[in-house]
């Protein structure tokens, strides 16, 4: 059902106060909030477009736009541009205090993604100057991830040579990790992971179909076998609207001697 008729007829009937305290903007950001509470518009719907608020309201289009600012700031709507303005959907929570794989983390909150296997080489990885140097990881797997029909992640990983007899049609379904462990029989003890906000290579952005000028997520993730070899590499390129990372410490988390400025440059 389109719940847009019927909110902009409530907001017709809804006067807002211009001679309240609390900012105009403020008050329709509430109107908008309440409807998102109430079940009125749905996660990932469209909301109203600027035009039909602005003539609803009776208000400027600044007021309408310091209103969608407010809840895009606040997470409960994303902005695309050229498409409109959209409920938020959940927020996928990845907790890096353990070890676990991407695809787990989606199935752990019951998100089950759509999955589209770009690409399964056997060597493509041999000629890749992104993968980790002085690393025998020649399998490259490329892999993207949908929800509710949007291009959600892509996924870049480097295996071992072995990895190349998994086959295209394995390769669809099975993550990397049970790759690793199911058929090249490697336990993973370790691995080193950093994250990044940039932006990627206009290959990844128009797979993830964002705006040219759009940054993503990017972790990076190494993984060590107990003798403290890699024994595969990853990296993922994610829409960061719907993915939160954290993790706990024990003791105090200095911040600041903690931050490295490093700039990440990734290639075509």
């Amino acid at each position: 059902m389109n719940a847009r008729p019927d909110f902009i007829s409530t907001l017709r009937r809804t006067s807002l106060d211009s001679k309240s305290s609390e900012p105009l903007y403020m008050q329709l950001a509430t109107l908008i909030t309440s409807a998102i509470a109430e079940g009125v518009f749905s996660q990932g719907q469209q909301l109203p477009t600027e035009s039909e608020l602005t003539e609803a309201c009776g208000v400027s289009r600044v007021t309408v736009r310091q209103a969608f600012q407010l809840l895009i700031q606040n997470g409960q709507i994303v902005s695309r541009r050229g498409k409109g303005t959209f409920v938020a959907r959940l927020n996928v929570q990845h907790d890096l205090s353990g070890l676990q794989g991407f695809l787990e983390v989606l199935r752990s909150q019951g998100v089950e993604p759509e999955t589209e296997l770009l690409e399964f080489s056997a060597s493509a990885g041999r000629k890749d100057l992104s993968r980790p140097h002085n690393t025998n990881l020649p399998v490259r797997l490329r892999r993207r991830y949908r929800v509710d029909g949007e291009a959600f992640a892509v996924v870049e990983a480097y295996m071992p040579p072995a990895a190349g007899q998994v086959g295209f049609e394995r390769a669809e379904y099975l993550s990397v990790y049970e790759i690793l462990k199911n058929f090249l029989g490697i336990s993973v003890a370790r691995a080193d992971v950093s994250i990044q906000c940039a932006r990627p290579s206009s290959r990844i952005l128009k797979e993830l179909d964002l705006d040219p000028k759009s940054q993503v997520l990017i972790m990076s993730r190494s993984s060590f076998n107990a003798a403290n070899v890699i024994c595969e590499h990853m990296r993922i390129y994610i829409v960061p609207e719907r993915y939160t990372f954290k993790m706990s410490v024990a003791g105090p988390l200095n911040l600041a001697s903690s931050v490295s400025p490093n700039i990440l440059n990734v290639s075509e």
